[in-house]
């Protein structure tokens, strides 16, 4: 069964408020008027029946166009207007993070959520706060361009995702890495003043020697979920990516059009799996990026495509033309075999996202063919609606994710089923 996630930055408003507030990513008005309008959507998507809702992480973006510097506290506080809607991340930029700080922070969010959480992570790409909030760590954004500075991205996001786990699922932690040391030295932390009154008698088994030597240290608390949230990689579209997410089982969510570029994707994942044990059948445990309108049946044709025509130029513009292509994310649109650059001079982008697969638009009844032939192709588990809301008009945005659940989602068995308990206990 495919449930479908919206990714919803959020936007504190569209281009006329962005330049009418100018810098609206300070202004506290559109903060709170922000606030309110992801719990609208978050209760929207409750009672429709989606199955999450996630938010990127990105810092100092004045313009206001992606205005999540700390989604894991946006998650638990839109959870509390939520009942069975899973909330997360796409992605937590791990290099920039103290890894035992955040694997506490995900712990704590999950219980605060009781199993409602799921786990993005990101390598990051946005110099702008990624150098700066990297300074320490020696870390930087990384083009994936296999340059020293990018060798040390891949180094320190695999490293922290290794702590991370190992946080979450053993008693007592010990780890003996390049950059980080649990505990440090590794020899030992010595003469811990609690040792034969607490930490001895109480504290992990192995923790504190005889000698008043911190040993390793327990990780608190663990997750409410057992071993750990579901975990996911944000947007990632190389074989090496496909690769890590199989054998770690970790769900990637793919910005690609074309389906022989998906195929090939979603293989690879397979045989990163297989390499450690396990055997997902095509398209389980696989996400992929999609941009849905939807209007009512019996709409003509020709309103349809002067609508989706319109809501590309307004809503989509200015976040695909003014910032995914200038940090090559629109390389996810270009054709099979197709050269040059892209979009094609000239080309309006409607065009170019219809085209190429990652816009799914039409009437009801349009876009319940179109998603039963790509399923038919694909059988993913999961698609990720790139949902503009604070670009898209409140009414209109709501109506159409009315539309997507009502009488979409019931004909491909998408239930938005309630996240199971899997943890609570010791």
């Amino acid at each position: 069964m495919t449930e479908v996630i919206l990714q919803v930055y959020p936007t504190l408003g569209d281009e006329a408020a962005m330049a009418a507030q100018r810098p609206i990513g300070r202004s506290n008005d559109a903060y709170q008027k922000m606030l309110a309008g992801l719990i609208e959507v978050c209760q929207a998507a409750d009672d429709l029946g989606y199955w999450g809702i996630t938010h990127v992480e990105h810092h100092m973006h004045t313009e206001g166009m992606e205005i999540s510097p700390a989604p894991l506290m946006l998650n638990v506080h839109l959870g509390h207007y939520t009942k069975r809607l899973r909330h997360g991340q796409l992605g937590l930029v791990l290099p920039a993070h103290d890894p035992i700080r955040l694997a506490e922070e995900i712990a704590i969010a999950d219980h605060m959520l009781q199993g409602r959480l799921f786990v993005g992570m990101a390598r990051g790409y946005q110099a702008r706060w990624q150098n700066i909030l990297g300074q320490r760590f020696n870390v930087t954004s990384t083009a994936s361009d296999q340059s020293d500075a990018d060798q040390r991205n891949r180094l320190l996001f695999s490293e922290n995702f290794a702590i991370m786990k190992k946080a979450w699922t053993e008693d007592l932690l010990t780890y003996d890495g390049p950059t980080y040391k649990i505990p440090f030295p590794t020899s030992g932390i010595p003469n811990w003043p609690p040792a034969a009154t607490i930490t001895g008698k109480y504290g992990v088994p192995g923790e504190v020697d005889e000698n008043g030597t911190i040993k390793g240290v327990g990780i608190v608390p663990k997750p409410y979920t057992s071993p750990h949230p579901q975990l996911f990689q944000a947007f990632g579209a190389s074989p090496g990516t496909l690769r890590w997410c199989g054998e770690e089982n970790v769900t990637p969510t793919i910005l690609m059009g074309s389906h022989t570029k998906l195929r090939a994707l979603m293989e690879i994942y397979q045989e990163g799996a297989a390499s450690r044990g396990r055997h997902p059948r095509f398209g389980e445990g696989i996400g992929v990026c999609r941009t849905f309108y939807v209007f009512p049946n019996g709409t003509p044709e020709d309103e349809v495509r002067a609508k989706i025509r319109r809501s590309v130029e307004l809503y989509e513009e200015p976040v695909w033309r003014g910032w995914y292509e200038q940090f090559g994310f629109m390389e996810g649109s270009r054709l099979d075999d197709e050269e040059g650059p892209v979009p094609k001079p000239g080309e309006h982008l409607a065009d170019r996202l219809i085209d190429s697969g990652l816009l799914i638009g039409g009437t009801v009844d349009d876009v319940k063919r179109k998603i039963e032939g790509f399923l038919a192709d694909l059988p993913i588990d999961y698609f990720v609606w790139l949902f503009h809301w604070g670009m898209i008009p409140r009414d209109e945005g709501l109506r159409m994710l009315e539309l997507f659940g009502e009488k979409i989602m019931p004909e491909f068995g998408i239930t938005g089923a309630p996240a199971p308990v899997a943890g609570g206990g010791t």
